[in-house]
């Protein structure tokens, strides 16, 4: 399951991913990725009811083609790797968009012990509830991107939402995985985008 966002606001739009310290290039495409894992910058990002806020991570990622061809990105086989010392490598998928929502405006839900409310998609009510659920929704649908092919001599950048279930220091042994890419116009592969996240880890 996945959700790959575009980013937006003014801070995310002068970003220059060349200068990001957790990046990875080769044949003509750049991926570079930035984590909001600290709490007073996700909040300043997406408001009092962030990612942040119920242990979520949001990582804006950038791809910058600068080929002349388009490039196929396969967003089903993006995962976050994670191995820390002594224990089994994890490899997360990207939540979907309405598990993040639903995360955010019913935090109880991500404690599996807890009772579980039904939850409102937007629009299905008119109860307090589901105006949050409505709040929430408008904030991160209109990043939310679709686009599975990378332009050419383009930057394409999105964020990436994974539930780290508030440990976010695991981010130090977390690595961007996209293993699946290739050129449109041949099928020619790409090799597989490997970005160290405990380059850009907010201390």
């Amino acid at each position: 399951m996945l959700l790959l966002f575009s980013a937006a606001g003014a801070a995310a739009q002068q970003t220059d991913p060349t200068t990001l310290p957790a990046r990875d290039a080769h044949d003509g495409l750049l991926v570079a990725a930035d984590p909001y894992d600290d709490a007073a910058r996700s909040k300043e990002r997406f408001g009092k009811k962030s990612p942040h806020s119920v242990g979520i991570l949001a990582l804006e990622v950038y791809f910058k083609n600068d080929t002349s061809k388009a490039i196929r990105v396969d967003l089903d086989r993006i995962r976050l790797a994670i191995e820390a010392p002594g224990q089994d490598r994890q490899q997360l998928r990207p939540m979907q968009l309405e598990v993040v929502v639903n995360a955010i405006v019913y935090p109880q839900g991500l404690n599996p012990t807890a009772p579980r409310k039904p939850r409102p998609f937007p629009g299905s009510g008119t109860g307090r509830k589901d105006k949050d659920v409505k709040q929430v929704d408008e904030v991160l649908r209109p990043l939310a991107l679709e686009m599975d092919v990378l332009p050419p001599r383009a930057t394409v950048r999105g964020l990436l939402f994974f539930d780290l279930d508030r440990n976010f220091e695991m981010l130090q042994y977390a690595q961007l995985y996209i293993p699946d890419l290739s050129f449109v116009a041949d099928g020619k592969p790409l090799l597989f985008f490997e970005v160290d996240l405990s380059k850009a880890v907010h201390k």
